[in-house]
């Protein structure tokens, strides 16, 4: 008798079970999606521009994930692909300037 009950087990689906791993993965082939860049901060002045996307630090000409950086001013970023241009930037809230700074730290 448990042999019949067995099979009927096996095709019975828990609908409380949690889906598994592989429903989860992207149907979308890896070169069709977007790269995305993320522009974390900047670093403007007389000497340097640097910024940090994706956790890298950049400078203009430097490339980041297939594109070229071709300017960095103190809340954007301004990159190409082929021939396309695209601005990554900062959040309003995330922005700090020198003066921001310094009058913050004349207070403690």
């Amino acid at each position: 008798m448990l042999l019949l009950i067995m099979p009927l087990q096996a095709a019975l689906k828990d609908p409380t079970r949690p889906p598994t791993a592989t429903t989860a993965i992207s149907s979308v082939p890896e070169k069709t999606q977007r790269p995305r860049w993320v522009l974390t901060s900047t670093l403007v002045s007389a000497q340097r521009r640097t910024a940090v996307i994706n956790d890298t630090v950049v400078s203009h000409g430097d490339r980041i994930n297939g594109a070229k950086v071709i300017n960095i001013q103190p809340t954007a970023v301004r990159l190409r692909i082929g021939r396309r241009e695209i601005t990554v930037m900062i959040l309003k809230k995330n922005v700090k300037s020198l003066s921001q700074m310094t009058s913050s730290r004349q207070g403690k």
